[in-house]
């Protein structure tokens, strides 16, 4: 059970060589890489995407993109417990976006296995309240063929991808989204992994998405129990998604959370989504980044201990 961060804007604002350095010297032994900076989901919106993503290039020049970051990643004997896929999978009315991100996906998840990456977010599609043009079935329709065209790319590799709990909201009420009600989510998995034979698909759970939308993690991890492969650790106060440290003023319930997994022996990865928290602290002070990044981790350790019940 590795203690891992994302990368992030820290990489983004300090540089390869100091991000990735901080991050170990921090205690960290892992890391969740934004992959998904591959696109920017504003050229997806706008119509604008195509000849914009390295991911859309053959797998050697993925590889030669990424090799100066990679070597600096294993210079620190960082392991890449997961990686953020570019999201969203498909802008609703224009169905040839999903098309163009299947590839990409298919790319994304020949890289991961190249860089021994185990695991890929891969976030599904939602319907907003607001929506009232597409139905819930078309939303379905939608994750069902994004999902299973991974399938052949997956079974040639070592990458599991996982769906994740997401919401959608309107007048500051935060619902769950599509395929995110843990049942929903089982289902899906578990249909999934019938059609390829073996497990190439799990689930990421994100508590700050889960504390939006009201649900126990008693009751979510009771549900995927196993299929849980990974996280997405970070604190809100119950209605914006901050992506704040544990503990910042926010009201998961971090004990729930600990006893929930360790109900089930969960044994996967620790992995910080807190984007924000050390945001805040560069915005304000970069001196501030480094004891914020060293409390997120001895959090992290608190969490290990009492998920695994050692001392």
């Amino acid at each position: 059970m590795r203690i891992s961060i994302q990368t992030g804007d820290i990489v983004d604002r300090l540089g390869f060589e100091v991000g990735y350095k901080m991050i170990a010297d921090c205690g960290f032994e892992a890391i969740d890489w934004n992959l998904d900076h591959a696109i920017k989901a504003s050229s997806l919106r706008d119509g604008t995407y195509r000849g914009k993503s390295i991911l859309e290039q053959p797998l050697d020049e993925v590889i030669a993109y990424y090799e100066k970051e990679l070597d600096i990643i294993k210079k620190n004997n960082l392991v890449i417990t997961q990686a953020h896929a570019p999201f969203p999978a498909c802008i609703l009315g224009k169905p040839e976006t999903l098309d163009y991100m299947i590839e990409i996906f298919k790319r994304n998840i020949e890289y991961c296995d190249y860089a021994g990456c185990k695991h890929l977010i891969v976030h599904p599609m939602s319907l907003s309240p607001t929506n009232y043009e597409n139905s819930y079935e078309e939303v379905q329709a939608i994750n069902d063929k994004l999902y299973e065209s991974l399938i052949p790319t997956l079974l040639k590799t070592d990458v599991i991808v996982c769906t994740e709990n997401m919401f959608t909201g309107q007048s500051g009420f935060c619902f769950h989204g599509h395929s995110s009600d843990p049942r929903e989510a089982a289902q899906l998995i578990d249909k999934m992994n019938e059609k390829a034979g073996k497990e190439v698909f799990g689930f990421c759970l994100d508590t700050g998405h889960a504390n939006l939308t009201r649900w126990d993690f008693r009751y979510i991890v009771s549900i995927l129990n196993k299929r849980i492969k990974c996280l997405h650790i970070h604190d809100n106060n119950g209605i914006n998604d901050s992506h704040l440290a544990p503990f910042s003023c926010g009201t998961v319930n971090w004990k729930g959370f600990c006893y929930a997994l360790k109900s089930i022996g969960y044994d996967g990865d620790l992995s910080f989504e807190t984007f924000n928290q050390t945001n805040i602290a560069m915005d304000f002070d970069a001196s501030l980044l480094e004891p914020w990044m060293r409390l997120i981790f001895e959090t992290g350790k608190v969490f290990k201990k009492h998920i695994a019940n050692k001392e």
